[in-house]
């Protein structure tokens, strides 16, 4: 069949949805015909499995998926964590302690397997950034301390996400786990090592060789996938120092980048 033997990957947000977080009937259609002549498509997105389905009606899953920014690796067909990458807690628990204090501007968000724990002060949510995470909790972060912590998202202005930044170095943590700006307003906390680039390594390692990979992405939490992709690609839209590093430059995400990787890109 046309696509036997190819796996695409794409990001979600910037990259398969759209400006208003929709999977255009371009996409769905493409997606639904390289499927159907053997290709394998999935997500590898910094949104948890249950989140992620919200997006994707009419989306034909049916490669494993990188979710939590490289937290963990996911069968939606069987419902199953095939891989999963969790952080030290109990080296995190002050400086968090010390964030949710000191930098209330910030919001909070603790990912286990299972449920977003919104850690910080309910009063000061941003009632947009609760909704477009759900399903998800405001809960004591002593509470949750013996749960499996897969990531921290933090959200907030540039300034203080900095700030965020430079005190992993004065709680001695910087060095203990991997951190990426996801957006202008979103820093994230990772397991050391961990990135969409090392869980696509553990995917090539689950599906063997026989596969030839294509990944598309536009932000910084996808630069290490697209670099060791077999194909790698950039959205129109993406970030400068991605399109140079990307084999292929797609569409933008408002003008169906899926289908123009499938029917154009694929086909070169």
């Amino acid at each position: 069949m046309k696509y036997t033997n190819r796996i695409l990957l794409s990001d979600m947000d910037g990259t398969l949805l759209d400006s208003n977080s929709r999977v255009s009937s371009k996409n769905k259609e493409a997606i639904k015909f390289f499927v159907n002549n053997g290709g394998k498509f999935g997500i590898a997105t910094g949104r948890s499995q249950l989140n992620s389905v919200n997006f994707l009606d009419e989306v034909p899953i049916s490669a494993p998926c990188i979710l939590y920014n490289g937290g963990a690796l996911y069968d939606f067909t069987a419902n199953n964590f095939i891989a999963l990458n969790l952080l030290p807690e109990r080296v995190l628990i002050n400086f968090l302690q010390y964030c949710i204090r000191e930098v209330q501007n910030v919001m909070v968000q603790i990912y286990s397997t299972d449920m977003c724990y919104f850690v910080s002060k309910e009063a000061l949510a941003d009632p947009e950034v609760v909704a477009g995470h759900q399903p998800g909790q405001f809960i004591q972060i002593e509470d949750i301390i013996h749960e499996p912590w897969i990531k921290i998202l933090f959200s907030g202005s540039e300034k203080d996400l900095k700030l965020v930044e430079k005190m992993m170095f004065q709680f001695d943590i910087a060095d203990k786990v991997s951190r990426v700006f996801t957006s202008d307003i979103y820093l994230e906390i990772l397991p050391l090592g961990v990135s969409k680039g090392s869980m696509l390594k553990n995917l090539k390692k689950t599906i063997g060789d026989d596969y030839k990979i294509y990944a598309v992405g536009d932000y910084n939490n996808d630069i290490e996938m697209i670099q060791l992709a077999d194909v790698g690609i950039a959205t129109e839209n993406a970030l400068s120092c991605l399109k140079d590093m990307a084999d292929h430059i797609s569409a933008s995400n408002d003008e169906d980048a899926i289908a123009d990787i499938i029917y154009r890109i694929m086909n070169e």
